[in-house]
């Protein structure tokens, strides 16, 4: 169908819509993070950091013009839409006029004279003509109903698919708009960053005064204290088990040594015992023993050994 407004290629729209995409990509790759020394290198950099705001400046102009592009081919959407709906009302419109046909047509045969009424002979040739005329309008009126709505399916069919299109645009270009307006806060920031950092620079601030260095070396204080304190606990520990151990070492010597010599003082009696009889017997005839009541037990020489150490 012909509308008003000049319709764009799909080729063209494609190539549009993938030329976005990539800019996009590209710059979502340039605004990925890189490792800490990168970056403090590249802010150093003035110079750098002034292209980038240009590029990025540039990228966002570029985002603007196909947002602008984006918008007249919506305009053009629109325009198409209008014209199919004027289509469809045109089509819609002779189902009326025909109906009125039917009516001056039964008119016109009522405001027929009454003469040829009268002549008997052609009154049936007339019927018979009449019936075909009307059934010949109506097979007509059908196959014209039949176009009409065939015609209006399509249009019908064409339009939602043009309003679907539409609002994909529409959902696309809303996307656009905010990652443009992503990108322009994050222009601003870069540009008060670097700002920042030139004004640092020429006052002759030092790199360590930075927030994010700054940050990170409070980090690493506490990290520090913190590791200092458990130092200090595991070396008292440590003294501790180490006293622990020269005591348990120390007291094993002593009882090793103390129970050598008790073994080496003990003396033991394997002689029978003295009988009660032979108590009034002579002294000649005693056979010499050890005394009972030292029985098992250490010997003198012995207890004042162990005596002596302590």
């Amino acid at each position: 169908m012909d509308s008003s407004a000049p319709l764009r290629s799909p080729s063209s729209d494609e190539r549009l819509w993938s030329k976005l995409r990539d800019r996009v990509d590209a710059i979502l790759e340039q605004r990925k993070p890189k490792d800490h020394a990168g970056w403090f290198l590249s802010s150093i950099d003035c110079g750098v950091e002034s292209d980038r705001a240009k590029r990025l400046r540039e990228d966002a102009q570029l985002l603007i013009r196909g947002l602008d592009s984006v918008a007249s081919s919506l305009s053009q959407l629109t325009g198409t839409l209008s014209a199919a709906q004027q289509e469809v009302s045109d089509l819609a419109k002779p189902s009326i006029p025909k109906g009125s046909k039917r009516e001056n047509q039964r008119v016109e045969d009522e405001n027929q004279p009454k003469a040829k009424r009268h002549c008997v002979s052609n009154e049936p040739e007339d019927r018979n003509e009449a019936t075909d005329n009307e059934k010949l309008e109506v097979e007509e009126e059908k196959s014209v109903d039949v176009l009409k709505s065939g015609n209006l399916k399509k249009a019908k069919t064409l339009a939602f698919s043009m309003a679907t299109k539409a609002a994909s645009l529409a959902r696309e270009l809303k996307n656009i708009k905010s990652e443009l307006s992503f990108m322009q806060e994050r222009c601003t920031l870069l540009e008060e960053e670097n700002r920042r950092l030139r004004d640092g620079l020429e006052k002759g601030v030092g790199a360590e005064e930075d927030d994010l260095v700054r940050l990170q070396l409070e980090a690493l204080l506490a990290e520090k204290s913190r590791l200092a304190n458990e130092n200090t606990n595991l070396t008292r520990e440590n003294q501790c088990l180490h006293q622990l151990v020269e005591y348990h070492q120390l007291t094993s010597n002593d009882l090793s040594a103390s129970y050598e010599q008790v073994i080496q003082g003990m003396c033991l009696d394997f002689s029978s015992p003295i009988q009660e009889t032979n108590e009034f017997d002579d002294s000649d005839t005693e056979a010499p023993c050890t005394p009972t009541s030292n029985h098992l037990r250490i010997s003198s020489s012995s207890v004042g050994d162990d005596a002596q150490p302590e």
